[in-house]
């Protein structure tokens, strides 16, 4: 597996795979057992993956993907935080993208099966703790990872001391919507149709191996994110200029942005 070399590293002698070992505290984040939950549940499916996440969006989620792609450019120098089967990671643009994420396995098979151009760099570590020097990168991109995380406020600070001076943190993920109405629907569809509705997209052989279906635990993690107009504010607090959100279509996906 291809590695950094020169953005590494802040901490004392601290290789890239020791990274992800760090104790995390919760900071409005997922603890420590249910991030490792999660992480168990996303490696199983990730075969499934895409299909499943067309499926329960209807379509939209390249379409969602896409539109938070475009915060990057081709000269630009691109982390994607939580990288996961790299879904996202193939729309970003960049001389170089960094692919951050902790699951070793996952991202081994990301950089084998769609990710093998020399622009991908692929890195173990969480965004709690990133392995790299100040001002590194002129975008950190989380798409659909960041509720996922086990220390929200401690990987903002992160994002924003490895980008540089004008860069900007970009969090495309599930939020919650803005009217009592949709947030009664989206609530009603993640606890009691989105994972029924994902698991369809597995062979019935499969599903027998499983004896279980993965997606009923997510679907208890996909609205974990929250309100976007409160995290963008807590992106203000914590030192990003013009922190701001947008909703996409069906406001259940939103986009939140915050410069340094």
């Amino acid at each position: 597996m291809r590695c950094v070399v020169e953005f590494v590293c802040h901490n004392s002698g601290e290789t890239m795979a020791e990274s992800s070992s760090h104790d995390v505290a919760n900071a409005d984040g997922l603890d420590g057992r249910a991030w490792r939950s999660v992480e168990s549940d996303i490696e199983s499916i990730q075969d499934y993956y895409d299909s499943a996440g067309s499926a329960i969006s209807f379509g939209l989620m390249d379409r969602w993907r896409k539109k938070a792609a475009l915060e990057t450019g081709d000269d630009m120098r691109v982390i994607e935080v939580g990288s996961g089967p790299g879904s996202f990671s193939r729309h970003l643009k960049g001389k170089e993208v960094v692919l951050l994420e902790p699951n070793e396995n996952m991202l081994r098979r990301s950089v084998r099966d769609r990710l093998g151009a020399e622009r991908y760099v692929p890195v173990i570590g969480v965004a709690e703790h990133m392995p790299f020097i100040e001002d590194a990168f002129d975008r950190v991109m989380s798409g659909f990872s960041f509720k996922n995380l086990l220390d929200r406020n401690g990987s903002l600070l992160e994002m924003k001391r490895v980008l540089r001076k004008g860069g900007r943190a970009v969090i495309i993920d599930i939020a919650l919507p803005d009217t009592r109405f949709r947030r009664s629907f989206m609530n009603f569809y993640m606890k009691h149709i989105l994972y029924r509705i994902a698991f369809l997209t597995v062979p019935r052989k499969v599903m027998k191996e499983w004896g279980h279906n993965p997606w009923k635990h997510l679907s208890l993690s996909y609205m974990s994110l929250g309100d976007p107009r409160e995290l963008s504010e807590e992106m203000a607090k914590l030192g990003y200029v013009n922190a701001r959100f947008r909703y996409l279509l069906t406001h259940g996906v939103a986009i939140i942005c915050g410069d340094k």
